[in-house]
């Protein structure tokens, strides 16, 4: 059986074409997958998960769904959001545990996800397993540096290391470690917010930190803002930290277009990496990363060579 997948989260995508199994994958927010629609809609069953409402998704979600081909449509955060899955056409259980393969990631669990659809909206037969729980957080392994400098932390999201996306973050540390003077240490992670004490602790005991996901303290600094609610916008753990954050670019554009560009960064990058990551007070630094686009047409963070 064959499924498409249509996720905005290319991390998705990178896992679903090392699971193995039969998908047709492309991101929904690029206008290279209307060229796809043919293929698309000859699926058996489409799974869409995107950031946003439902008011985001494409007439194309609405479109495939009115042939009656079986369609999972799903948030792109970790937590479920309940008014997408409700314009899924099979039982919202289903839904429901699609997005839990989905939100802990990685190629073993696309593999399942495709097996569990085509078992139990399919029908067949194949059978499926549950979907593996990936720690929250962790280490990359690294060489043990034979010295006792000074230890710099490198964060990026666990979506990463479920798919392998990992490069950028070794190669940054690799430039760390170049120095002579600090040894860098890859650390992947779900989220700053709400995240575990046990990350804090491990954080704790570096003595600087690079950081490239979304800020710890929200995502609506407006919420902050004079008049508004001040205690939305949390950073307690983050400051007690007491040591040196640095925000990390990792861009959504390649080298090339951040190169040609008037501009420098795009809109969504100047609020996602710098304006935003300020409410955390973290020293915006410069790109070190970029997207670029692979023979698959998928995209990859690749670290400025």
């Amino acid at each position: 059986m064959r499924i498409a997948l249509l996720s905005t989260s290319d991390t998705d995508l990178l896992s679903a074409r090392s699971s193995g199994a039969d998908y047709v994958f492309a991101n929904p927010s690029r206008p290279g997958h209307q060229t796809m629609a043919e293929v698309i809609e000859g699926c058996d069953l489409v799974v869409g998960r995107i950031l946003g409402s439902p008011q985001d998704l494409c007439s194309g979600f609405r479109r495939i769904a009115g042939t009656g081909v079986p369609t999972v449509v799903l948030g792109g955060e970790q937590q479920p959001s309940a008014e997408l899955m409700e314009l899924s056409t099979v039982p919202i259980g289903v839904a429901a545990q699609a997005h839990h393969y989905l939100a802990e990631g990685g190629p073993d669990n696309l593999a399942q996800l495709h097996a569990f659809l085509s078992d139990t909206v399919l029908l067949t037969g194949e059978g499926f397993e549950a979907p593996t729980q990936i720690p929250a957080w962790g280490l990359l392994d690294r060489p043990r540096p034979a010295s006792d400098l000074p230890r710099v932390g490198v964060l990026f999201y666990r979506a990463h290391q479920a798919s392998g996306n990992t490069g950028f973050a070794h190669a940054l540390a690799d430039a760390i470690d170049a120095t002579g003077q600090a040894v860098g240490v890859p650390i992947y992670s779900a989220s700053l917010r709400a995240a575990p004490d046990e990350l804090y602790a491990a954080l704790g005991t570096l003595d600087a930190l690079v950081v490239t996901v979304l800020a710890a303290g929200g995502s609506q600094p407006a919420t902050a803002s004079a008049g508004g609610a001040d205690e939305a916008w949390d950073v307690a753990r983050m400051a007690a930290l007491d040591i040196p954050v640095l925000q990390g670019l990792c861009l959504t554009s390649s080298r090339e277009e951040w190169e040609a560009s008037d501009d420098g960064v795009t809109p969504l990058d100047s609020a996602t990496q710098i304006a935003i990551p300020e409410f955390d007070g973290r020293i915006i630094t410069a790109p070190f990363s970029f997207k670029e686009i692979d023979e698959d047409g998928l995209p990859r963070y690749v670290a400025d060579p």
